[in-house]
């Protein structure tokens, strides 16, 4: 039953970059045998990783359990040891196919990355059951956390095919690709199960954020369709509407909007709090009994969550409005630095839960990013 159960869960990720690799294939012919050969070594490679990461846990005496290791002790196994080697040993597998420049355009970066991501998230997820008793809660942590690996693996494998940023982004990428991950996967392995409640958002963002690059990759080449080619050129995936609305208009950088944006938004992150611990009571809720350890904690905690997230598409609705931008340029800056402000303040209050908050944060800024596309003066 176990090995049942391992082997349909790894099988998973797998079956997603095919699907991926068939969608792809759709709009352009795409090479068959090195995604395979990668998701094959990738698969071995994940297995071994996860034999040797619980070696070297043991040897140090540590864990990515909280729990065991504490706090700070699972969350820098995980950040230090953990995450580094996982990109790292995935960004190995595609290296060789990019020296070789088998790599020239971001759609087959992309396809690569995600084919060595799928074949390691599916490899450790099948160690990973086999070392543990079975247990529903370790299989929901697992299954949790194989979208992590194919999405932050695409992340760098964007950047490293892209023509005009696989030298100076993909550093930066695969930087970032590591700290988020090692984030998201402290709070889903490493955190008590009512902390599962907060992978919620960046689970949705990671799905959004995937289907708007794929549909890049259509309109891409439905444009390019029109025009005859004699050379493979670049299909130029990019989120160009939201990024248009990233970019300046002819009007100065408003700076004082951007300071009184982040007031606006930190006050109704503040008003969003008070809402819900008064609609908490309201409903009979005690949020003193709040402890990620216990499962009925996570409703409480889905609560505060839920309407600190709403306050930012608000607060970026609400300065876009007022300032009649052009752009989402100033409420999005506006946003980022509440941000800062929020994660200086918990690193002095509460340390801890700053490590949720930079996780959520990619999603709050995303959140805050629409409600202001929604108010633009676009006369």
């Amino acid at each position: 039953m176990q090995i049942a159960l391992a082997a349909l869960i790894a099988a998973l990720p797998l079956g997603a970059a095919y699907l991926l690799w068939r969608l792809m294939s759709r709009t352009r012919l795409m090479p068959a045998r090195p995604p395979l050969v990668m998701a094959i070594l990738g698969t071995l490679l994940g297995a071994l990783a996860s034999y040797g990461e619980r070696w070297a846990l043991d040897f140090m005496e540590l864990s990515f359990v909280a729990s065991r290791a504490g706090e700070s002790g699972a969350l820098a196994a995980m950040l230090l040891m953990a995450a580094p080697i996982e990109e790292g040993l995935k960004a190995l597998l595609v290296w060789p196919a990019y020296v070789k420049r088998q790599i020239l355009t971001s759609r087959l970066g992309l396809s690569f990355a995600v084919s060595a991501g799928a074949g390691f998230a599916g490899g450790e997820a099948f160690a990973l059951l086999l070392q543990h008793p079975l247990d529903g809660l370790f299989s929901v942590r697992v299954l949790l956390g194989l979208p992590a690996q194919l999405f932050f693996a695409g992340l760098w494998g964007f950047a490293l095919g892209s023509r005009r940023g696989r030298d100076r982004w993909f550093p930066l990428a695969w930087s970032c690709s590591v700290l988020l991950h090692g984030l998201y996967a402290h709070i889903v392995m490493g955190r008590g199960p009512a902390l599962l409640v907060a992978v919620v958002p960046v689970l949705a963002l990671m799905g959004i954020a995937s289907v708007l690059v794929l549909r890049g990759f259509g309109e891409s080449r439905a444009t390019s369709s029109s025009m005859s080619a004699k050379a493979v050129q670049e299909p130029a995936p990019s989120l160009s509407p939201m990024r248009s609305v990233l970019q300046r208009r002819e009007r100065p950088l408003m700076v004082h909007w951007i300071a009184i944006g982040a007031l606006v938004t930190l006050g109704l992150v503040i008003l969003a709090l008070g809402a819900a611990v008064y609609l908490g009571h309201r409903l009979g809720i005690d949020f003193t009994l709040a402890n990620e350890s216990n499962l009925q904690s996570m409703g409480p905690l889905a609560l505060l969550g839920a309407f600190v997230l709403l306050s930012f598409p608000c607060s970026g609705y609400l300065v876009a409005r007022a300032s009649a931008a052009q752009s989402v340029l100033e409420p999005a800056m506006a946003s980022g630095l509440a941000l800062v402000l929020v994660m200086v303040m918990l690193s002095v209050t509460e340390p801890l839960a700053l490590v949720v908050a930079v996780a959520v944060a990619p999603v709050a800024f995303a959140l805050a990013c629409g409600g202001a596309w929604f108010a633009l003066d676009r006369t």
